[in-house]
């Protein structure tokens, strides 16, 4: 079978377009999944539709493998569709879930969410206007060194929204960040804010018992038109149009080069890549990233970067058969946390994290996947154990031994007297001493 004809493309992108509809015809609206499917089909068969109807692509895209790349992204829509299917959205446990109770606050929260407002605030003041008239390059460079580490913990700290939203300084402060954010990520010419706040409002609509999809649906196509416009300023000799906007899916371009490539003059790696991302995270092992072996090798000192994407990584490793393993995989990680998100605390941020992380690195590698849910993994567990420690040692804090009364502990209940032991209990054993107490 010819993959590269224009039928199988047509059929490729009707079939990308089927996944996110049954998948809402499957689990309804209030499912993440249906929304990362469409989101992942517009980005990753943009180019390939904008091909077939004799359009503009993105430079650098090998012609003669649309087809094949367009096909492996059908694959991992469909391993998606089979995994959504198969584990479906438990509502009813999200019906219940109580993302907000006591034990689940982070005393530190704020002071993190305000610090990371304040260096945003302090590199836009500083450095705005100068980065306003420049190029992305020269933006990035005034950002300064901090400029990435910045993003990835904003990727965390967006993630905390339901964490934060427990108090009401806490709200505030995140709704102070967010905005900050925002401003920095305008100033420097990223788009980052985008993935993180819609996985958010992902979440909001998840735990609502009314779905808010068409709101969704406008508030998706104005990001893209606001990714547009921002890439637009990129590359200012070019128009803003459905062209320009279906090219933003830049994941056609590492998929069809990895498969001129692939496995004709390199060899699979077998899963080399991955075993590298899990070695990348730690401090000692290697950072090479696939990002910068595809600048390497398609332009030998560029200073510019074409990203990756997850599509690409798993053929290098596996080929087409890689693909759907790989997709299917995540989408199992995705149920996994969306369904225990019922239990609050570090799985509702799991939830939200993973899912930014997973739209953000489709057009990256499992190395930066990796390295933003281990590190964000950490970010929670500080948090949540400096919280414990303050509760357990702040200042005029009643011991709970001490506690008299039928309900001065926590848990007890006016039917409870002697902590949580029931009266009868006591009054069967007071009887069996003798009277004695």
């Amino acid at each position: 079978m010819d993959l590269n004809s224009t039928t199988v493309i047509w059929a490729c992108v009707a079939g990308a377009v089927a996944v996110p509809v049954l998948l809402l015809l499957r689990s309804g609206r209030r499912d993440v999944l249906p929304y990362l499917a469409g989101y992942f089909a517009f980005f990753g068969l943009g180019p390939a539709l904008n091909h077939v109807l004799g359009r503009e692509i993105y430079p650098g895209i090998a012609i003669d493998k649309i087809g094949a790349a367009s096909f492996g992204l059908l694959l991992a829509f469909l391993a998606m569709l089979v995994v959504g299917v198969v584990v479906p959205v438990r509502r009813g446990a999200l019906d219940r879930t109580r993302i907000d109770q006591p034990e689940h606050r982070l005393p530190l929260l704020v002071p993190f969410l305000l610090a990371l407002a304040l260096y945003a605030l302090t590199i836009v003041a500083l450095h705005g206007p100068a980065m306003l008239a420049g190029n992305k390059l020269d933006r990035i460079t005034l950002a300064g060194p901090w400029h990435y580490d910045y993003l990835l913990l904003q990727t965390m700290a967006c993630s905390l929204y339901f964490a934060a939203r427990s108090t009401r300084l806490g709200t505030v402060a995140y709704a102070v960040n967010v905005a900050c954010y925002v401003g920095y990520c305008l100033a420097t010419n990223e788009r980052d804010f985008l993935f993180a706040l819609f996985s958010v409002l992902l979440h909001v609509q998840l735990f609502r018992r009314r779905a808010m999809s068409l709101r969704l649906a406008l508030i998706g196509v104005a990001g893209v038109v606001l990714a547009t416009f921002l890439a637009s300023i990129r590359s200012p000799g070019v128009g803003i149009g459905t062209t320009r906007a279906l090219n933003e899916g830049t994941v056609m371009f590492p998929d069809t080069y990895v498969m001129s490539l692939v496995p004709h003059q390199l060899p699979f790696a077998h899963g080399g890549t991955y075993w590298d991302a899990v070695q990348g995270v730690l401090p000692i092992g290697p950072q090479y990233a696939l990002a910068q072996w595809l600048v390497d090798s398609y332009a030998p000192g560029s200073p510019g970067g074409y990203g990756f994407s997850l599509t690409a990584e798993a053929y290098l490793n596996f080929g087409l058969v890689g693909i759907p393993v790989v997709f299917a995989a995540l989408t199992a990680v995705q149920r996994f946390l969306v369904n225990r998100a019922v239990r609050g605390g570090f799985y509702t941020y799991a939830s939200v994290l993973f899912t930014v992380t997973w739209m953000y690195n489709f057009r990256g590698e499992s190395f930066a996947l990796v390295k933003t849910l281990v590190y964000g993994a950490v970010l929670y567990g500080v948090l949540h154990l400096s919280g414990k420690v303050l509760r357990t040692y702040a200042p005029g804090r009643r011991s709970p031994a001490r506690a008299t009364g039928p309900a001065r502990r926590i848990g007890a209940s006016p039917g409870r007297i002697g902590g949580n032991r029931p009266a009868a209990v006591l009054a069967r054993a007071k009887r069996a001493t003798g009277g004695a107490s």
